[in-house]
């Protein structure tokens, strides 16, 4: 990750509602935004599901004409569809990722495709196989912390480093669609950062940029938000997405937040370099001198522009003599004192 530059995750997820051919448009899309990466999601039902299945509350809606079992099913693309999506990927020039909600298909996802990270989904942060797989593996990893506690996050690591320590960035999450701003807290951010001294990020769940936006300005390492191309079509988490155009605004936003920032340390620009003259004063003598007066405190004004003595070394000039007259008004220099 590039200092100073937030690695920015664009999160399609389901929103293709189980079409490769949307799928592929939504790469093509979002590659010209800006974005680092784009994120898909990877199950195999069986492996994922019981048949105890229920919908989650925000998701019951969806039931009025179908079932639950056959919505997940519908919305779901196969791995040959992944392999596609993730070639797309390789040609547009940016980062495929993907959350895999079983072992099988993260064993796939592994084999098939050159990821940069892990990405292990707020769901499955106590799915120990999957925390085991990965934690044989050297290679960076996104958590992601919705639905959890410091304690429920800490055991998760715990995992994941069992074998090596990893390179971990947390993204904090409330797994709420769509979240409420009231219930983000996203002070709570930085806490990840002191309590398990990782990276830390936002993953948003809200229709609004202003979270990630906030988010970046408060030190977010890695930005991950869902877009669709429409969000008032049928699915999962259109709801809780932007469209593409204010994803590609808040990519702008971002890039621009970056550069406000700049580096943690204090420059002088060439521009304050050719305004300090003009702005700071210099020791000015207030009366006029004989040759040979001996310097005071009162014999000082301090006035612009700053071109002559420094006031702040108005001590080492007290004492001192004048080699000539010096009239009222003028400009102290050194050469006019021993």
């Amino acid at each position: 990750m590039k200092k100073n530059k937030t690695y920015i995750i664009a999160e399609v997820g389901t929103n293709h509602n189980g079409s490769l051919k949307t799928a592929l448009k939504y790469v093509d899309k979002l590659a010209t935004t800006g974005v680092d990466a784009v994120k898909f999601q990877i199950a195999d039902f069986k492996e994922v599901y019981s048949d105890k299945l229920f919908a989650p509350d925000y998701q019951k809606k969806l039931l009025v004409k179908s079932n639950f079992e056959k919505i997940v099913k519908a919305r779901l693309l196969s791995y040959e569809d992944h392999k596609k999506i993730y070639k797309r990927c390789l040609k547009k020039n940016v980062d495929y990722l993907c959350s895999a909600f079983d072992l099988r298909s993260l064993k796939f996802i592994s084999k098939n495709m050159k990821l940069r990270y892990y990405k292990i989904p707020s769901s499955e942060i106590y799915s120990i196989d999957l925390l085991k797989y990965i934690s044989k593996k050297k290679k960076k990893i996104i958590l992601s912390t919705g639905m959890s506690n410091i304690s429920d996050i800490r055991e998760t690591i715990k995992v994941l480093n069992q074998n090596f320590k990893k390179d971990i960035s947390i993204l904090h999450c409330v797994s709420d669609y769509p979240v409420d701003i009231n219930k983000i807290h996203m002070d709570f951010m930085p806490k990840i950062k002191k309590v398990f001294n990782f990276h830390f990020g936002y993953s948003d769940h809200s229709n609004l940029i202003l979270p990630c936006i906030v988010a970046v300005s408060m030190g977010a390492k890695i930005i991950e938000k869902h877009v669709t191309f429409n969000t008032n079509s049928p699915g999962a988490d259109h709801k809780a997405s932007i469209s593409v155009k204010d994803f590609s605004e808040m990519v702008r936003q971002i890039r621009q937040i970056e550069k406000i920032k700049g580096a943690n340390k204090k420059t002088m620009t060439i521009g304050e370099k050719s305004n300090l003259k003009s702005a700071r004063k210099s020791i000015f003598i207030n009366k006029n001198l004989k040759k040979g007066h001996i310097l005071k405190y009162s014999d000082f004004n301090f006035k612009k522009p700053g071109t002559g003595i420094n006031p702040m070394i108005y001590k080492r000039i007290i004492n001192k003599k004048t080699k000539i007259k010096i009239q009222k008004d003028s400009i102290l220099k050194l050469a006019d004192i021993n």
